[in-house]
């Protein structure tokens, strides 16, 4: 009895494993990026830099991606931020820039 209760449970385990869709690297080299795994999970994905990447902005309309606030920046104050690097520069926690005010942000595994 235990022994099928074990095979049940481990059955059940490894049947909720997600598989991660295929990645077509042609395309996404095409697109000037590179397949590498992100996030908590290092799931792959294509990873396209962003052309404005560290640059100084403002606001969000600045950059490609995210106008991303100074790891020391405060809530609520002035300031200017940089430009997202990559596609996929969204994992961990920071806050953002929008019409020169550092606003919270999130955090991503």
């Amino acid at each position: 009895m235990f022994l099928r209760l074990m095979l049940f449970i481990t059955a059940l385990a490894t049947s909720a494993c997600a598989t991660h869709p295929a990645i077509d690297t042609a395309q996404c080299a095409a697109k000037g990026g590179t397949v590498r795994g992100v996030g908590m999970f290092a799931t792959p994905a294509c990873v396209i830099p962003y052309a404005d990447a560290g640059k100084s902005c403002s606001d969000k309309s600045d950059c490609l991606g995210m106008c991303k606030a100074a790891l020391d920046a405060s809530i609520g104050t002035t300031g200017s931020g940089t430009c997202q690097r990559d596609s996929h520069d969204i994992y961990g926690c920071y806050n953002e820039i929008k019409g020169g005010v550092v606003v919270g942000g999130m955090c991503w595994d």
